[in-house]
C-alpha cells in the first residue's frame, strides 16, 4: 500500500505549518448527506414510535422483547431487561499469521486474529475467562471497549488501574452485565498488545432505528508487520511508525516482494460478503486501528447510519463516512445495485490524511479496495475499478460534519466557568523535558499536566486501599488523577489543542487525537477545527448533542466533552493511537471515590490482591522491567 509520503514527516510539518488548514466554513460535505424522514424510511411499520408490545423482527426492529424498546432508558439499570448469562474463554497463544500475505508473528486470540466474537443480548450477564499462555513473559488484560461497566468499574480491564496484569500462565474472570447494546470489540489494555493481534469484535444485539433483513460485521484496522514493542521505540526516539498494511476482517493482499521469505501470496486476500437483490443489510463498523482513521465507502451503494459507538441516533444517510479509532458505526445498505453490467462491488477503505483539514490525497496514492460485496454468490472474480472517490471530502470526525441526534434524548445545562476545566495535550521532550523540543532525544505525550506513567505493579486500587483493608494513600502525581467526588453532577472539560506554548519542552502538536473515555458515553459540546477556545465565545450545543465514547479532539482546535458522575470507579481517559497512549497520552478520572472499594465483593478483592502478587513475582525477573524505555501503563 502505498502512503502519502508527507506522513514521514508528520510531526515536524505539524508542529511548524498550518499552510494545510481549512476553516469550518470551507469544509465541504458530501451531498448525499441528509437526515432520513422516519415515516420515510419505515414506511413497513406504520407504528414506529408506538410499538411497545412488539418484538424484534426484520419489519419491526425498533421493538425488542414486547416490554423495551429504542425509547427505554438504557443508563436506568432498573429499566434494562432481564438477560442471561453467556460465557466465553479466550485463550492468548504466541503464533505465525498471514492475513494480508505477509508473514509474521503475533499474539492470537483462541489461535485466530481477529479473536472470536463475544456475542449475547441487551440485558445479559457476560462472562469472560482470560488464559494468559504467552511464551514471551508478557501479561496481558482484556477491556470491553465503551461498556459502561456500571457498577463493575473492576471488570474494566485496564493494566495498572483497576487490576495488575494477569501473568503468564494464569487466568482472570471478568463478569459484566450489558446494559447497552450495539456494536463493540474487546482489546488488551496491556501495552501495544492489541497492535500486535489481541483483539475480536463485541456484538451487543438490541433495537436499531432502521429496519433491515441480516447482518455482517466488519473489522477495519491497519497492519504493521513488525512487533509493535519495537516500533515503540520509532514513536518515542524517531519518526512516528507508518503502517504498510491494513485489513478487512482479518484478510487484505500485501504487494509484497515475492523474493522475501516471508512473503506468501497466496494466503492474502479479501474478505467478501453475499448480498441478495432487494434486502437491507446492517453492516457492523469497528475501527481497531493502531494509527488511522479510516474513510469507508461501498462502490454502487449509499448507506444509513443508525448508531455511532453504542448509542443508537435518528437515520440519516450517506455514501462515505469517516471512522476515527476506536469508533463504532452501525449503517443499512440495501442491495440496490445496479447489476446489468456487474455483480460485485468493492468495499473501499482508505487511510484519513492528518493533519487535520488536509485535501485527501488522490486514490492512485493508495490502493483503496478492501473487500467485496458479491451479489453472485457463485461468483469469484474481482470487481471491476470503479470508484466514488470524488465524494471524499476533508478528514474530520463525522460527528463534527454531521450533527446526528441519539434517540434517547438529553438537554445538557450550561457550563459554569468555574467547572469547565482545560486539558492541554502537548509532546514533551524526553528524557529530559528541559530540553527544546527540537533538540531532545526523544518525545512523549502528555494530556493533562504531564506524561502519564503508571505502575502494573502498583494500581490505582492499590492506592485506593484494595490491598490495605481500605486504608488508601495519595497517588502519585505520573497518576494523572483527577478527582470527580460529587454525585450525579454534570462535569465539562475542554481538551484543547490551540494554546501558546509557555516551556520549550512541551509544543502543541496539530494532530488530530481520538479521544476515549472509560465507563461513560460523552456529550460532544463543541468540536472545532483550527481556533482557539475562548470561553463565552463558543456557542455550545447543549440540546441533545452527539452522544458517544470515542470522539476527535481537532487538531489546532479544541473537543469540548461533557459527562455525569453517576458510575463510581477509576476510569482512563486516553488517546486511542495506540502509541500515544504508551507514550503517555492519558490520565484519570477518580469518580466518587469514597464508593469504589463498596463495589467489590469479598472475593474480588482476594483475586486482586493475588493477582497482584503474582504478577510482582513475575515482573520481578521480567528483563523488560529495566528497560530505559518502558510503557505509560495505560
Amino acid at each position: 500500500m502505498r502512503l502519502h509520503s508527507a506522513l514521514k514527516s508528520l510531526l515536524i510539518g505539524a508542529a511548524t505549518s498550518s499552510a494545510l488548514f481549512v476553516r469550518r466554513a470551507e469544509i465541504s460535505t458530501s451531498p448525499v448527506r441528509e437526515l432520513v424522514s422516519r415515516t420515510d424510511n419505515e414506511k413497513n411499520d406504520s407504528n414506529y414510535e408506538l410499538s411497545l408490545s412488539c418484538r424484534n423482527s426484520p419489519e419491526h426492529r425498533a421493538c425488542w422483547d414486547g416490554e423495551h424498546n429504542l425509547w427505554t432508558n438504557y443508563e436506568d439499570i432498573s429499566k434494562v431487561p432481564t438477560g442471561e448469562l453467556r460465557k466465553f474463554e479466550l485463550t492468548l497463544t504466541n503464533g505465525w499469521i498471514a492475513p494480508d500475505g505477509y508473514n509474521v508473528s503475533k499474539i492470537l486470540v483462541n489461535g485466530q486474529y481477529p479473536g472470536p466474537p463475544i456475542e449475547g443480548n441487551w440485558g445479559d450477564t457476560f462472562e469472560i475467562v482470560v488464559h494468559n499462555q504467552l511464551s514471551d513473559g508478557n501479561g496481558t488484560s482484556i477491556h470491553f471497549h465503551g461498556i459502561s461497566q456500571l457498577g463493575t468499574n473492576r471488570m474494566d480491564g485496564t493494566s495498572g488501574v483497576v487490576q495488575c496484569p494477569i501473568p503468564p500462565g494464569q487466568s482472570m474472570t471478568y463478569q459484566w452485565r450489558a446494559n447497552q447494546y450495539g456494536t463493540s470489540w474487546y482489546h488488551s489494555h496491556f501495552s501495544l498488545q492489541y497492535t500486535n493481534g489481541v483483539l475480536g469484535p463485541l456484538i451487543i444485539h438490541g433495537p436499531t432505528s432502521a429496519n433491515y433483513d441480516e447482518e455482517y460485521t466488519l473489522m477495519l484496522s491497519d497492519w504493521y508487520h513488525v512487533s509493535a514493542f519495537t516500533l515503540f521505540y520509532s514513536e518515542v526516539l524517531g519518526s512516528p511508525p507508518i503502517p504498510p498494511s491494513k485489513l478487512l476482517n482479518g484478510k487484505w493482499k500485501f504487494p509484497c516482494n515475492s523474493t522475501d521469505p516471508q512473503c506468501v501470496p497466496n494466503e492474502g486476500g479479501f474478505t467478501d460478503f453475499k448480498f441478495e437483490k432487494g434486502k437491507k443489510y446492517k453492516l457492523r463498523l469497528i475501527n481497531t486501528s493502531t494509527t488511522y482513521m479510516q474513510t469507508f465507502w461501498i462502490d454502487g451503494h449509499t448507506f444509513t447510519v443508525t448508531a455511532a459507538d453504542l448509542v443508537s441516533i435518528e437515520p440519516y444517510k450517506t455514501d462515505v463516512i469517516n471512522i476515527a479509532i476506536g469508533q463504532r458505526y452501525d449503517i443499512i445498505v440495501e442491495a440496490n445495485a445496479e447489476t446489468s453490467k456487474q455483480s460485485n462491488f468493492w468495499i473501499n477503505m482508505k487511510t484519513c490524511v492528518i493533519p487535520p483539514g488536509a485535501t485527501p490525497p488522490e486514490c492512485s496514492t493508495e490502493d483503496a479496495r478492501t473487500g467485496i460485496i458479491r451479489y453472485d454468490s457463485n461468483s469469484t472474480e474481482d470487481p471491476p475499478r470503479i470508484s466514488n472517490c470524488a465524494n471524499i471530502q476533508v478528514c474530520h470526525d463525522e460527528s463534527s460534519i454531521v450533527s446526528f441526534k441519539p434517540i434517547i434524548k438529553k438537554t445538557v445545562p450550561m457550563p459554569p466557568a468555574s467547572v469547565l476545566q482545560e486539558l492541554f495535550p502537548a509532546s514533551d521532550s524526553w528524557p529530559d523535558e528541559s530540553i527544546p523540543w527540537n533538540q531532545s532525544t526523544g518525545h512523549r505525550w502528555n494530556m493533562g499536566n504531564e506524561t502519564f506513567f503508571g505502575d502494573w505493579s502498583n494500581p490505582t486500587y492499590t492506592y485506593l486501599g484494595a490491598e490495605s483493608g481500605g486504608q488508601s494513600k495519595p497517588l502519585p502525581e505520573s497518576y494523572e488523577a483527577i478527582y470527580l467526588n460529587g454525585k450525579d453532577e454534570w462535569v465539562y472539560f475542554v481538551i484543547n489543542a490551540n494554546w501558546t506554548q509557555t516551556r520549550p519542552g512541551r509544543m502543541p502538536i496539530t494532530l488530530d487525537h481520538p479521544i476515549h473515555l472509560h465507563g461513560h458515553d460523552f456529550v460532544i459540546l463543541a468540536q472545532i477545527t483550527n481556533e482557539q477556545f475562548q470561553q463565552g465565545a463558543i456557542k455550545f450545543n447543549l440540546d441533545n448533542p452527539v452522544r458517544r465514547d470515542t470522539a476527535v479532539m481537532p487538531g489546532g482546535g479544541f473537543l469540548v466533552i461533557a459527562f455525569e458522575t453517576n458510575n463510581p470507579g477509576a476510569w482512563l481517559m486516553h488517546c486511542h493511537i495506540a502509541f500515544h497512549s504508551s507514550a503517555g497520552f492519558a490520565l484519570q478520572f477518580i469518580e466518587r471515590e469514597s464508593e469504589i472499594l463498596g463495589l467489590m465483593s469479598g472475593s474480588e478483592a482476594k483475586q486482586f490482591h493475588d493477582q497482584c502478587g503474582a504478577w510482582r513475582e513475575a515482573w520481578e525477573v521480567n528483563p523488560a522491567r529495566l528497560a530505559s524505555l518502558q510503557d505509560s501503563g495505560a
